[in-house]
């Protein structure tokens, strides 16, 4: 465990407490509730602090676990460069504390959270290449596709695919061309506005009044979304008057 949490944890063995932890992924945070439960010998504002480092410890578990790109998570990179690692444990070390409640069975809940995009303290922040070198999107390859529609972003249906939570996924076609990447986007728009939304509905704000729709055939990797050839033809055609992929007005239905 690295030094940040090895400090944080070393003053676990003054006291004995019972923790349980859970997570949740907002749409642009990572959420968790760290919790100590009452054992003899252990005061109140004792319990309080074990609340607040489990809930610590449990950010820093749930942080590793995630996605990067399909290819990689946090913990990987992490491992294989110190200056992310060092960067995400800074960003570990900017992590609010939400609350710190206490039941009436004398246990004490703390939640933390930590942003996933939004700025420079965030994850995204943290993970991604600042010297991504930025690429056009590709051109469809049916060039007659005319819209009438002036779409206002992109909804992909995945409900039922499995698909994982990632600060860069990608939208491919089913033959392998990536028509939404990081590599489209560049640093600073990925990591201000992050580059989708993960929804539970197809009522969203983030894609508009006029989303163009589209259901996903399949996920490759665990996080990247694969389209047909001609819904990719679709989104491509739709975004060179709408600029909805250059904007990040993407949202991806789990």
């Amino acid at each position: 465990m690295r030094k940040f949490f090895q400090i944080f944890l070393a003053a676990m063995f003054f006291v004995s407490a019972t923790f349980a932890a859970a997570a949740s992924f907002a749409e642009d945070v990572i959420e968790v509730e760290g919790v100590a439960y009452p054992e003899k010998g252990v005061s109140p504002n004792q319990l309080r602090r074990m609340a607040v480092l489990d809930a610590y410890r449990y950010l820093a578990e749930q942080t590793d676990t995630l996605y990067v790109t399909s290819l990689s998570t946090v913990k990987n990179m992490r491992e294989l460069d110190d200056q992310v690692n060092t960067k995400v444990e800074a960003a570990l070390r900017g992590a609010k504390i939400i609350s710190v409640t206490r039941e009436k069975d004398g246990s004490f809940h703390a939640k933390a959270c930590l942003s996933m995009y939004g700025g420079s303290k965030s994850l995204a922040a943290a993970v991604l290449d600042e010297k991504i070198i930025v690429e056009d999107f590709p051109e469809p390859k049916r060039t007659n596709i005319i819209s009438e529609i002036n779409y206002t972003g992109l909804i992909i249906d995945c409900r039922g695919l499995n698909l994982s939570k990632a600060i860069a996924p990608a939208i491919k076609s089913v033959d392998g061309t990536e028509i939404y990447a990081y590599k489209n986007l560049g640093y600073q728009a990925a990591v201000d506005n992050g580059m989708v939304e993960y929804s539970s509905t197809l009522e969203t704000s983030r894609a508009g009044s006029s989303p163009l729709i589209i259901k996903a055939t399949k996920i490759s990797g665990a996080c990247d979304v694969v389209v047909s050839t001609q819904d990719a033809d679709k989104i491509l055609s739709a975004n060179k008057s709408a600029k909805f992929l250059n904007n990040c007005l993407v949202v991806l239905v789990r």
